[in-house]
């Protein structure tokens, strides 16, 4: 909102925080980085800064690939990867948006654009005229759309990001697909929509804050039915309060991602504490995933972008500071080395406790499966 109206909308949010309360995402725990939800997308009062639609969005405004599918049940065969530019919005006497000269890029890696194609669920039943909600008959859980139908089930429109497995020759380079936006200030909410080509298919979404070490925000996975991404045909509509509008030094990073697996985190349908049994391999071919829109709101309106960078997918693994604990993306051979050099631990594993560890800067020496090595500087 604008700035002479600030002061009714801190008191509008105060007495709203039960509710906001319910869409909060906590990404120092676990089990909360899966749910799904068709809620709905709830009012802001703050500033919609950013509003990618993929069903106004071109081809040739973009540079993304032209989905090659017949329709949104089927899968494109061509990608691209490059940076676009979104325009930064005001808002209006009327607090409609407003579109301003600010052009801010987005960087996207093997991801095509289908305008004009609806979910794969709609266009089966509506569309196609199918009698049955998935081609293999698989049960659908209590997210179909007989009972509630998702915010996009009628909207046309999606970017897909790749699924496709590595290449073959070295250096060996995965080729799952990403949409990222860098450094938006004052982040309040994200909002966003999912979908995908068949049953259980799921997604991530990574944060980063500031010139922090990417972490988990919103992962769904995709190797288990009731109650998480169960049929993720007719899409979910997710809204997640980061609350970060009022902080002037918050600079926030967004990367929204095929799933490609998850072997750390505890499984939440579970109650033995066993992690899921994927594991994740940015080199096989994995799942399809489809964003419908994203919205960004913030405390404050931009007056300039950062510079466009060339996107380059980072298929190794990365470790954050979680608590107390350095967790890592996946299970690897891992060395934490102090600043002065000193080896402080060494081992195979997806998690080191940090509890032994004095305050202080850390790199972590990753080696996965393939042999690859990666590093990630951790704070402490």
């Amino acid at each position: 909102m604008k700035k002479t109206t600030l002061i009714f909308a801190l008191a509008l949010l105060a007495g709203s925080s039960a509710m906001a309360q319910q869409y909060e995402t906590c990404a120092a725990d676990a089990n909360q980085l899966y749910y799904t939800t068709n809620a709905g997308w709830t009012q802001s009062e703050w500033y919609p800064i950013i509003n990618i639609d993929p069903q106004n969005l071109t081809v040739e405004a973009t540079g993304l690939a032209a989905h090659t599918g017949a329709d949104g049940t089927a899968t494109s065969s061509a990608f691209a990867s490059g940076t676009f530019k979104t325009p930064v919005y005001n808002v209006d006497a009327q607090m409609n948006p407003v579109a301003t000269n600010v052009l801010w890029p987005v960087q996207y890696y093997m991801a095509c654009l289908a305008p004009n194609h609806y979910n794969s669920a709609y266009t089966k039943i509506v569309v196609n005229g199918a009698t049955n909600w998935s081609a293999k008959g698989n049960t659908c859980y209590d997210n179909n759309n007989s009972i509630k139908q998702s915010p996009i089930w009628e909207k046309k429109g999606f970017i897909e990001l790749s699924r496709q497995k590595a290449t073959t020759e070295a250096p060996t380079t995965s080729l799952h697909g990403y949409i990222q936006l860098n450094d938006l200030p004052q982040v309040e909410r994200v909002q966003f929509s999912f979908s995908s080509t068949g049953w259980k298919r799921g997604f991530k979404l990574d944060i980063k804050h500031n010139d922090g070490a990417w972490e988990p925000l919103q992962w769904e996975p995709s190797d288990i039915a009731s109650g998480l991404a169960g049929f993720a045909e007719q899409g979910y509509g997710f809204e997640i309060m980061l609350n970060k509008q009022e902080d002037p030094a918050s600079k926030i990073s967004l990367r929204w991602r095929i799933w490609d697996g998850d072997s750390i985190h505890a499984n939440v349908t579970k109650t033995d504490g066993s992690t899921y049994s994927t594991t994740m391999t940015p080199y096989a071919q994995r799942q399809v995933a489809r964003i419908h829109q994203i919205k960004i709101f913030s405390g404050v309106v931009p007056t300039e972008a950062p510079s466009a960078t060339t996107p380059v997918y980072l298929n190794n693994v990365t470790a954050h500071f979680n608590g107390a604990e350095i967790v890592l993306s996946q299970v690897a051979d891992a060395i934490v080395y102090s600043a002065d050099g000193r080896i402080c631990f060494e081992g195979r594993t997806g998690r080191i406790a940090a509890t032994a560890l004095n305050k202080g800067i850390y790199v972590v020496k990753m080696t996965d499966e393939e042999g690859n090595i990666s590093r990630s500087k951790i704070r402490l």
